[in-house]
């Protein structure tokens, strides 16, 4: 049996996109690869987890270099690997982890050590001249660098971040796999049967709209004959207009998701469209074969997304298309679901090649 130890800010039940990811991929990892997970919670914050969990959570006692490589060190016997899930501003407000930089170096020294992997699911800030952003900068690539330089084995989750990685951090392997995010809010059953009323539907998540766009986003509704908006956040969804009935919840569990998207076979987004594949909502939509729907047009995006032909517009949105999209939309997303990126993470862990999604 293969064991692995996964460090990174948060684990469940605490609100954080890094820990769902981290513990869906290590139910995957157990299931389908026989590799168990351990969970080291590293984070500024804490939420301690309730009752017995499925997996062996810790809790690093001290953000320090000493902390971090002790710990690793003392059980280095039990792990095979440890994949590092990168975020910096997780592990130090600023976003300049320099203890967790200074120990992930000393662990690659380390006699009979495991297989040191890095997911990078951020990279650096960007801001104003006015914001600590912009003179943090250089701190938080040094620290990038630094990260990429001593492990094993790179990932990420966009294509822009892969390139930056090789051309700036110089890793000691030229191996930096490229793959989008799974769905955090679990997949559709292949072959289910769909209910026709379901591209009545439109799903709107209030942490990616903004006011501006309720204009467009009520016209859409008209073009596609939307009769049902699924708004899906603590803020209260805008006046669509008294022809559509909205429907306000301020959460939706993983566990419901799917009969939730069997009635909502559209959906909106205005999150940034650079960064959709690291965006675990849009990959819900994509995996649950939505028809979605960007404010603006972009044409074509990065990570493989064209305009017209795995999303669309509101000036371009026809109820005609909306089922060609939704397969195509599907299709960009299965070489990187849940399965096939778990299948990719054992590769690494043991040291096979792997190839990216790009």
């Amino acid at each position: 049996m293969t064991r692995i130890l996964h460090i990174l800010p948060r684990v469940p039940p605490a609100v954080c996109g890094i820990g769902d990811y981290a513990w869906l991929l290590a139910q995957s990892l157990r299931d389908e690869h026989d590799i168990h997970s351990s969970f080291l919670a590293a984070g500024t914050t804490w939420t301690e987890p309730q009752g017995e969990t499925e997996f062996l959570v810790f809790r690093l006692p001290d953000l320090s270099t000493r902390a971090l490589v002790e710990w690793v060190e003392a059980r280095k016997e039990e792990f095979s690997a440890v994949v590092l899930h990168m975020s910096s501003y997780g592990y130090q407000k600023r976003g300049v982890p320099l203890w967790l930089a200074f120990g992930w170096g000393q662990l690659s020294q380390m006699p009979r050590r495991p297989r040191l992997i890095t997911m990078f699911h951020e990279l650096y800030a960007s801001g104003s001249m006015r914001s600590s952003a912009f003179w943090l900068q250089p701190l938080q690539k040094w620290v990038l660098r630094r990260v990429a330089r001593t492990s094993d084995a790179l990932r990420t989750n966009r294509q822009a971040y892969a390139d930056w990685l090789r051309g700036n951090a110089g890793p000691p392997t030229s191996e930096v796999v490229v793959m989008p995010v799974f769905s955090n809010m679990q997949e559709a059953t292949e072959g289910e049967a769909e209910p026709a009323e379901r591209w009545q539907g439109m799903t709107v998540f209030a942490s990616t709209f903004d006011d501006e766009q309720s204009t467009a986003l009520a016209e859409v509704c008209r073009r596609l004959r939307i009769q049902r908006v699924g708004w899906i956040g603590r803020r209260e969804p805008p006046s669509l207009g008294k022809e559509l009935s909205v429907r306000h919840i301020a959460h939706l569990p993983a566990q419901e998701a799917r009969d939730w998207f069997r009635f909502h076979g559209h959906a909106w987004t205005g999150y940034n469209p650079a960064f959709l594949a690291k965006s675990g909502i849009f990959a819900a939509f994509a995996a649950y074969r939505t028809a979605v729907v960007l404010p603006e047009a972009r044409g074509l995006l990065a990570d493989g997304l064209m305009e017209g032909v795995h999303y669309t517009t509101p000036g371009s949105a026809s109820a005609a298309d909306s089922l060609r999209l939704s397969q195509a939309l599907h299709g960009w997303y299965v070489p990187h679901n849940i399965t096939f990126t778990a299948a990719s993470y054992a590769a690494q862990i043991t040291g096979k090649p792997v190839s990216s999604f790009a």
